[in-house]
């Protein structure tokens, strides 16, 4: 790389400090003068000498990275540090240029370098300076600043306290601005001079707070250059306080002389009246320059020398107060016009202008006692009234309470002074109700609301209580006042009567009230979530025949275990409710499908077909549950309580003991079946029932020995309805004991039209349900019809059938043999489906036993029934019965039957079930019978 000489007289001439150029491979091509005298060397010995030979190891390593900038291009400007020819570090500023050929080539690079050496010893020089004052200033409460003009060089930690900053943040600033605009200028000027005496000076902290300072300051010498250390200390405090000093001596005279006591001045040793303010002259009925050089003791009524009231002698106050105590007395003064004025005597030594002094300041505590009078009667009434009474300042804190709240929550008093009444929180409030009543009290008025709270012992007690606010005369809240009635039984009872109202007694269930309650908060959420809900209504099937059987307390003590058994099957989320009798229901929300319903179904009739065990007897009961789900079934409570219902009897219409779900259909069902149980009481009043007759054939005869009386309904316009599909809503509306007595009297007065016209010494069979069985007024009944028509008991047998017999055997056994006793025959009708015993029968008063039509349509097709047949009639002969074979329809019934000596038949082989006035045409066709 070539230069000319023009070029490096322009480089020596432009610059004051060293010039330094190098090759591609780091070889010095050129250094001027001052570079060469700056490291100690001659330009000639630095000539084609290596960069790296006057660096250390460490400015080596950065000069490779430095150097693969500058073949980017890069210029750089940094400090760097060569290595004098003597040893020593010589620190530079070193600015260099990257030079490159017309190819775009590195060819090498040219330096400025200007000896930064006198910086740095500066700066060594000011941190050794740092360092003292850091030592300095572990002894020291003054601020010791180092600046030049108002540039900050140093400071110690006594500065950041007074400025209240860290020294990062003071340094940033202008000494002198941190001054009063007033104080700025006074200080620029004093920094002229080499030594400022202490002066006043006023400044802000970085915080902003009005600073009084004293500053001293002095200029030092750093290598040729001047800073100005200043001590500055800080006497804000100490002139607040002398500020406060004078204005409290100025003020003094002002406040004893508008002192709302009266206040006296006395000399220590005379103890005459030095000064009065105008209360005093008041207080003693002069005017107070007269009490001037009087002497106070004289002022005061006293009682064998000793103060009245206080009991001891005024000297022994005076000597308390001349020995730094503040003795307070209640005493007795006397008034120019005789009266004796209660007063509250202080006295204190105190300093006076200079002088020794006792103050005595004297308060009229007429006014004071008359309440403490009063409030000794207030405090009495409140500790004997039953009311619980609690005072707490305005920050909460109890300052008293009456024995009537320590008696209901069981501390003592000094657990509950001087605590907030958050002592008897119970955290049944939320934080709604607290800001409600802090907000309503804080305004200054009283607060009424019934509060849970928490004795001792963490029970729960109810107190209808009344906050309220007590002020002062200036209008300001001082105290709270609280007064209660601990109402625990009352809100008890009340709770228990809400128990009751919205729960079943027998179970504790949710009764209907609360079950519809809940339906319908079931059916808002279902509704909002588009969830899917499910009703469950079932009922225990024939509840009515245990109740009726066992009684009304085993009756109930089942419910409570189904009850029971319910509670520990279902979810939380679900109500089970006892709607009545023994109906239940159950909500199951928020249920993901169907075959879940049928789940938890299915789970319940398991659950109820569990033998339960009451009254020493195993029980075996089944249960028939209709289900209705929202929406399909209907979007409202009653809509899904009446389509349950619907489908609940159409499962006891299939045959109980399962569920079904509501459909559409059956609501045409149930509507036909009501219109039914509507048109019966019309049909009875209308005379729309008639009977029909179906004959009984003695077997060895072939004669008719007797009928069987057939309840019908000729319906005006549905025409003959079967007795199956309106019997079982006779029994359950309560009419078939109507309908039974016209059943009755129509019968007998047939048999004795029967009579009148030659028909004698035919057996009458009459039917008998349930409810007839029970009816105290039956045989009474029955007697007087058959005296209407003069006909005797013995023409009449009354047939029931086994299931009710089983049932109600127990409790119809006087009935029955009481009408036995009278010379009515009974018989047991549908024989065989009901599983009893023939020696259970034995005790019963009956004679007929009538084998199940159910047994005698198989004779010659199923060799089972052929077999039960056969050892009915066996059995029923051995046991003396008469036997009587229903629904028999064909010969080969007959043979079969006759061959085993049974006695009597009926059914369509002989005659369907005719008229009252077939019954006298009839004859018994000769091929109906056996040859």
């Amino acid at each position: 790389m070539e230069y000319n000489e023009k070029f490096f007289e322009q480089l020596v001439h432009s610059a004051r400090s060293g010039i330094w150029v190098i090759d591609e491979h780091c070889r010095t091509t050129y250094v001027n003068p001052s570079m060469a005298e700056m490291l100690g060397y001659t330009v000639e010995q630095m000539l084609n000498k290596h960069l790296f030979e006057f660096l250390d190891e460490n400015g080596i390593e950065k000069a490779k990275i430095n150097l693969a900038r500058r073949r980017e291009g890069q210029e750089e400007q940094r400090e760097s540090v060569f290595i004098h020819k003597e040893g020593f570090a010589v620190y530079t500023n070193l600015v260099t240029w990257p030079v490159f050929d017309e190819q775009g080539q590195y060819r090498g690079a040219i330096a400025g370098v200007m000896d930064d050496s006198s910086r740095r010893g500066m700066l060594d020089e000011l941190a050794e300076a740092k360092e003292r004052l850091q030592v300095f200033d572990k002894v020291t409460v003054d601020g010791i600043l180092i600046h030049q003009g108002g540039h900050i060089i140093e400071l110690n930690d006594a500065c950041c306290r007074i400025f209240e900053g860290s020294r990062k943040e003071i340094m940033t600033h202008d000494f002198t601005a941190m001054l009063l605009p007033e104080y700025k200028t006074l200080v620029i000027q004093a920094m002229h001079y080499d030594t400022v005496e202490k002066f006043e000076v006023k400044a802000r902290s970085l915080t902003g707070k009005l600073l009084i300072l004293e500053l001293s300051s002095k200029r030092m010498h750093y290598r040729g250059d001047l800073v100005r250390v200043s001590v500055l200390r800080d006497v804000t405090q100490y002139k607040q306080t002398q500020t406060a000093l004078e204005q409290i001596e100025l003020t003094n005279q002002a406040l004893i002389e508008n002192a709302p006591e009266a206040i006296v001045l006395l000399d220590r040793k005379s103890l005459q009246i030095l000064h009065a303010n105008s209360k005093a002259g008041s207080l003693f009925g002069i005017s107070a320059h007269r009490l001037l050089g009087q002497s106070l003791e004289s002022f005061i009524i006293k009682h064998d020398g000793k103060l009245a009231g206080a009991g001891r002698t005024f000297d022994n106050l005076v000597q308390q107060a001349l020995s730094c105590l503040a003795p307070l007395a209640e005493i007795k003064i006397q008034h120019q016009s005789g009266t004796a004025i209660d007063c509250e005597l202080r006295l204190v030594s105190i300093q006076w202008q200079g002088a020794s002094l006792l103050r005595v300041s004297l308060l009229d505590i007429r006014s004071r006692k008359r309440a403490q009078d009063k409030m000794k009667q207030l405090s009495s009434a409140l500790e004997q009234s039953a009311d619980l009474v609690m005072i707490t300042d305005k920050n909460g804190i109890i300052e008293y309470v009456n024995q009537a709240l320590l008696s209901v929550t069981g501390y003592q008093l000094e657990e509950v002074i001087g605590q907030t009444p958050a002592l008897f929180k119970s955290k049944q409030h939320n934080s709604a109700f607290m800001r409600k009543l802090w907000k309503q009290i804080l305004a200054g008025h009283s607060f009424r609301d019934v509060f849970v709270n928490q004795n001792k012992d963490g029970s729960v007690f109810y107190e209808e209580k009344t906050i309220t606010p007590l002020k002062n005369e200036e209008g300001e809240i001082t105290h709270f006042v609280s007064t209660g009635k601990d109402i625990t039984e009352r809100m008890e009872f009340q709770a228990n009567l809400h128990h009751l109202a919205f729960h079943d007694s027998l179970t504790n269930l949710p009764n209907r009230a609360l079950f519809n309650d809940r339906l319908k908060s079931s059916l808002q959420t279902a509704k909002r979530y588009r969830q899917k809900i499910a009703l469950l209504f079932f009922d225990i099937d024939h509840f009515k025949r245990i109740n009726d059987s066992l009684g009304h307390e085993v009756g109930d003590l089942l419910l409570k275990q189904v009850s029971k058994k319910l509670q520990q099957r279902l979810r939380g989320s679900d109500t089970v409710a006892r709607l009545g009798g023994d109906e239940f229901a159950v909500i199951l929300n928020n249920v993901k499908d169907d075959e879940s319903i049928r789940q938890t179904a299915s789970e319940i009739i398991e659950l109820i077909n569990q033998p339960i065990k009451l009254a020493e007897r195993e029980l075996f009961i089944t249960t028939s549950i209709g289900i209705a789900v929202y929406p399909a079934d209907g979007d409202d409570s009653l809509t899904l309580l009446k389509n349950a219902d619907v489908a609940m009897y159409r499962a006891k219409a299939q045959g109980r003991n399962a569920f079904m779900f509501y459909q559409q259909e059956m609501n045409a069902h149930a509507f036909e079946l009501l219109t039914l149980e509507s048109e019966l009481h019309r049909a009875l009043q209308q005379q729309e029932f008639c009977l029909q007759y179906q004959p009984k054939i003695c077997l060895r005869t072939g004669k008719m020995t007797g009928v069987e009386a057939l309840l019908r309904w000729q319906h005006p316009e549905k025409g003959m309805i079967a007795p199956d599909k309106f019997v079982p809503l006779l029994e359950e509306s309560g009419l078939i004991l109507p309908v039974g007595q016209w059943v009755i009297e129509q019968a007998l007065k047939d048999y004795r039209f029967w009579q009148s016209h030659g028909l004698f010494n035919l057996n009458l069979a009459i039917n008998l349900s349930p409810a007839q069985l029970k009816d105290l007024k039956f045989i009474e009944t029955l007697q007087s019809a058959l005296a209407k028509y003069k006909l005797p008991m013995q023409c009449v047998e009354l047939e029931i059938t086994e299931h009710t017999m089983m049932i109600h055997g127990e409790n119809s056994f006087l009935l029955m043999e009481q009408l036995r006793q009278l010379g009515t025959h009974f018989s047991i009708d549908d024989f065989g489906t009901g599983y009893s015993s023939l020696a259970y029968l034995k005790k019963l008063p009956v004679e007929t036993i009538k084998i199940d039509r159910s047994f005698i349509r198989d004779i010659g097709v199923e060799v089972e029934d052929e077999i039960i047949v056969k050892t009915v009639i066996a059995m029923a002969k051995s046991l003396g019965y008469q036997v009587v074979a229903e629904g028999v329809e064909n010969l080969k019934q007959v043979d079969f039957l006759r061959a085993l000596d049974c006695d009597v038949a009926q059914g369509f082989l002989f005659s369907r079930p005719l008229s009252a006035l077939d019954i006298l045409q009839y004859q018994v066709q000769p091929e109906t019978l056996p040859h």
